[in-house]
């Protein structure tokens, strides 16, 4: 089996889950995941942005008491383009802080790099297709495929074990808290979005894997 793009589909089931973001998953979807390094943000943007979330998603009924499931189906009342706003809000917010290089960025080393990337691509064609990405110095975009019975999550965090463990034996890291527990995500669209998603950002910040 070859992988090529599976877009979002409006008439398949969709399930939703939140932490901090909502997180869409679609049985055989191909995603855009960007998962950053734990100092990649100063916690005080952190903490004003968080805060800021929290208070747009409890004006739209969606309340930290909630319980997940209760969480989801909040969200999905909302007005689709109101919620579709307010994720590319997200989004470009998390972009934008991202691209100042807060904090070590550890990957503008070409062992830390080496080491990630070969990370990435172990479980390459078992668990997930890994399409294009770009390793930047203190975060990560990626065009990926999960397979059935191997959600995204369980592989970026199995990802970013893995790279944690491996880059302090080789001394690269201190240890401790390396990455972001969670990752953000989006489902592709359709193949226009694919190529904005990631290329652009090439072009915009000249770093490519």
């Amino acid at each position: 089996m070859e992988p090529s793009l599976k877009a979002f589909n409006k008439h398949a089931t969709v399930k939703v889950y939140h932490r901090n973001l909502p997180h869409w998953r679609q049985e055989g979807a191909t995603y855009f995941a960007t998962f950053r390094l734990a100092d990649s943000i100063p916690r005080p943007i952190l903490n004003q942005w968080n805060h800021e979330r929290k208070a747009w998603l409890a004006a739209n009924g969606v309340l930290d008491s909630m319980d997940k499931r209760e969480r989801a189906e909040a969200y999905a009342k909302i007005d689709r383009k109101r919620r579709r706003n307010f994720e590319r809000d997200q989004t470009r917010h998390l972009f934008t802080e991202l691209d100042q290089c807060h904090g070590r960025c550890l990957f503008q080393e070409p062992d830390c790099r080496a080491v990630l990337r070969k990370s990435m691509l172990h479980f390459d064609g078992e668990r997930y297709w890994a399409g294009d990405f770009v390793i930047m110095p203190n975060h990560v975009h990626w065009i990926v495929q999960p397979m059935h019975g191997h959600p995204l999550e369980t592989s970026l965090q199995s990802i970013k074990r893995f790279s944690s463990t491996r880059l302090t034996k080789l001394g690269l890291h201190e240890g401790g808290h390396l990455w972001q527990s969670e990752s953000h995500d989006h489902i592709i669209r359709n193949r226009e979005e694919l190529g904005m998603r990631l290329f652009d950002h090439l072009i915009d910040n000249g770093y490519a894997v």
